[in-house]
């Protein structure tokens, strides 16, 4: 009774660790928004990236310009334009800039998932506000054109979407539910491993049932290194179709995150099982080798 009892804890206790492993890296990289910055944060010496911003910002210049300077604009426009933006993208200030968009973004993020209706931008996006470049590239690109000191250009929002805010709040409740699980379910394993290890007689039985524990714990993390893939997937295609490859580039750097939190536990849970298996095989030691 006893060793069926230890087994279906352990069972439990395994089902439990995909979801313990999601919910704690949402909690601890998803739902906090330095986390989220600091984990984004490299993707600014990315060079696809940065091309890709190089080319919204261009080409919302060059409309911007077109549009509002009816006259004396220069004939190589777009090459000048193409030059400050590169040069802008490449300088020391672009990473500040990134960390600051993306934290405006995240917080856009959370606003919604977490139903703060107050702080929700209204154009049913959460986007990546670009104008800060887009201002930058204006300035500089005026600064190059006869009179263009006397020109004043406003301010041009330039929002780049990222994801639809109705597609996030249909997930709003599971967001929720895997947030606030992040706590209650690693315990809940401990809980049924420790009595697990209890229930079972003898040094030997109990180090055995805590390595199955820790296969346990290899099986769930090995479940979600598996689930990754799909669920980046799921992400991409919820990305204005336009948006995708860019998006993709953030979206990988996030759930490596998951995928690296994962492997740990899968490494450590295999070295930790087979060391207590170990332990547990040793052999006895005879009564007469003390004499």
């Amino acid at each position: 009774m006893r060793h069926a009892f230890a087994v279906f804890a352990v069972l439990l206790a395994t089902l439990l660790v995909p979801l313990g492993i999601g919910s704690t890296w949402l909690a601890l990289r998803v739902d906090d928004t330095q986390a989220y910055v600091d984990t984004v944060a490299p993707l600014a010496d990315n060079a696809d990236l940065r091309a890709r911003l190089a080319d919204e910002v261009a080409g919302a210049a060059v409309a911007t310009l077109q549009s509002k300077v009816p006259v004396g604009l220069p004939a190589s426009l777009e090459a000048t334009v193409r030059t400050s933006t590169e040069t802008i993208v490449e300088s020391d200030g672009f990473p500040e800039f990134w960390r600051k968009a993306n934290a405006d973004t995240h917080r856009e993020f959370l606003a919604v998932v977490h139903d703060e209706k107050g702080h929700v931008d209204t154009s049913g996006w959460v986007v990546v506000d670009l104008r800060p470049l887009l201002d930058q590239v204006l300035e500089d690109v005026l600064a190059s054109i006869p009179g263009g000191d006397r020109i004043t250009l406003p301010s041009t929002p330039l929002p780049l979407p990222v994801i639809r805010e109705p597609d996030l709040e249909k997930g709003r409740t599971l967001y929720q539910l895997l947030d606030g699980l992040s706590f209650w379910v690693p315990l809940l394993w401990a809980v049924l491993v420790l009595l697990a290890v209890v229930a079972v007689p003898g040094w030997r039985g109990r180090l055995r049932t805590l390595a199955a524990a820790m296969v346990g714990l290899v099986i769930g993390g090995a479940l979600v290194i598996a689930a990754i893939g799909p669920l980046k997937s799921l992400v991409v295609d919820h990305v204005e179709p336009e948006k995708r490859d860019l998006a993709r580039l953030v979206i990988d750097v996030v759930l490596d995150t998951l995928r690296n939190e994962a492997l740990t536990l899968v490494v450590v849970g295999l070295l930790v099982a087979v060391l207590l298996m170990a332990v547990s095989l040793l052999p006895r030691r005879s009564r007469t080798s003390y004499a």
